[in-house]
C-alpha cells in the first residue's frame, strides 16, 4: 500500500509540474545539435605555401586554442589563386555561393576580392599592409564595414629596411627594390622608399617580378647594373620564392632584406617585420567573436606591437658583409 501510494504521489507530482512549466519539455533535455560553422579561406598563393611554411597549423592552433575543433565546430573550404591574383574574384564568388558562413583572406588581393564578392559575409584579413588607405575600413577603430582583421604596419618596415641597408653597404649609391607590380601596396612602398632615398642621394631602380622566371632576370639586371643592394617588398607571390631569392642574392653577391623573417632563415641576408604567419593564429580570436555574433564592424584592426630583426651571420660571412653593431644590438634572432 505504502509502495502503491508512493506511486500516485510521483506521478501526480510529475503531472502537476508538466502543468505549471517547472519540469522542461523532454525533447530540451537532448543535447542541441553543435553548428557547423563553414568557413571559407582564400589565399593569393599555393596550398603547398600555405602548409608548408606553417599557416594551416597556426589557424588550426587558433582555432583549437578558442576551444574549436575541425570536423566537429567548423570545416574549411580552401580557394588557393596560385599566385594568379586574376583569377582571386572567380574562387571568392565560388566560396560565396557555396554557402560559407566567414571568410578569411590574406594579401591585399585575396581582400579586396573577398569583400567585392559579398559586403554582408563576415570577412576576416589575416594580413592587410593599409585596410583605411584601400578601403576596407572607415577606421581601424570602427572598420564600419563587413571586415576587419589584422594590419601590417608595412610602410613602417619597408622605412626601417630600408635604413639597414644603408648601414650594412658601405656607402651605397645603387639600390634595387623588387616588387610584385599587381600589388596595390607595391606603389605607395616604392614611392615612400624613393623618399628616402633622395634624401641621402642614392639611386633607386624598381624592378617587376613575381614568378621564377622573372625574379631571375631582374636578380642578374641588379647585378649588371651594379646595384649594391636590393630590397624585397612584401608580396605573396614573391614570398613563394624566398628560396630561389636568396639563392640568387647569395650567387649575384647582393646583400638583401625583407619583410619576413623566412627569407632570412631560406638564406637572405636580413629581415625586419612582423611574424605575418603568426596571424593566421592571431585571427582566431576574431573568428571566435564573429561566431559568438559580433560584427566585423565594430571589431578593431589590429596592428603589429612586436616586430623580428633577424641576422643570418653564415650568408654575410658568404657576401663578406660586416654587420654594423648598431642593426645586432636589435636583433631578435642571429642565425649562424
Amino acid at each position: 500500500l505504502t509502495t502503491r501510494r508512493r506511486l500516485v504521489s510521483a506521478a501526480g507530482a510529475g503531472a502537476l509540474a508538466l502543468a505549471t512549466g517547472a519540469l522542461a519539455p523532454l525533447a530540451s533535455l537532448a543535447q542541441q545539435p553543435r553548428k557547423m560553422w563553414r568557413i571559407g579561406l582564400l589565399a593569393l598563393g599555393s596550398r603547398s605555401f600555405y602548409v608548408n611554411t606553417g599557416r594551416q597549423k597556426m589557424l588550426l592552433q587558433g582555432m583549437r586554442e578558442h576551444g574549436y575543433l575541425p570536423d566537429r565546430d567548423f570545416v574549411v573550404e580552401e580557394r588557393f589563386a596560385d599566385s594568379d591574383a586574376a583569377r582571386l574574384p572567380a574562387l571568392a564568388a565560388e566560396l560565396v555561393r557555396s554557402g560559407v558562413d566567414l571568410i578569411v583572406s590574406s594579401a591585399t588581393q585575396a581582400n579586396r576580392a573577398a569583400q567585392q564578392a559579398s559586403a554582408t559575409i563576415p570577412i576576416v584579413a589575416l594580413v592587410e599592409a593599409d585596410p583605411v588607405g584601400n578601403g576596407f575600413a572607415v577606421s581601424l577603430a570602427r572598420p564600419g564595414k563587413n571586415m576587419t582583421g589584422l594590419s601590417t604596419l608595412f610602410g613602417e618596415t619597408i622605412v626601417k629596411n630600408f635604413e639597414f641597408l644603408v648601414l650594412v653597404v658601405s656607402k651605397p649609391a645603387r639600390i634595387a627594390v623588387l616588387r610584385n607590380s599587381s600589388n596595390q601596396g607595391a606603389k605607395a612602398q616604392v614611392a615612400t622608399i624613393q623618399a628616402a632615398a633622395m634624401k641621402l642621394g642614392i639611386a633607386v631602380l624598381v624592378l617587376d617580378a613575381s614568378d621564377p622566371g622573372q625574379i631571375e632576370r631582374a636578380i642578374a639586371t641588379m647585378q649588371r647594373e651594379r646595384m649594391q643592394a636590393f630590397m624585397v617588398l612584401p608580396d605573396s607571390a614573391i614570398s613563394e620564392h624566398m628560396d630561389l631569392i636568396a639563392r640568387l642574392a647569395l650567387k649575384h653577391h647582393l646583400p638583401s632584406t625583407y619583410v619576413q623573417s623566412a627569407y632570412a632563415a631560406a638564406g637572405g641576408l636580413m629581415s625586419y617585420g612582423q611574424d605575418t604567419v603568426g596571424n593566421f593564429r592571431l585571427g582566431a580570436k576574431f573568428i571566435d567573436k564573429i561566431i559568438k555574433g559580433a560584427k566585423p564592424g565594430d571589431l578593431p584592426f589590429e596592428q603589429p606591437t612586436v616586430f623580428e630583426v633577424v641576422i643570418n651571420m653564415t650568408t654575410a660571412r658568404d657576401l663578406g658583409v660586416k654587420i654594423p653593431q648598431a642593426i645586432l644590438i636589435q636583433a631578435t634572432r642571429v642565425i649562424e
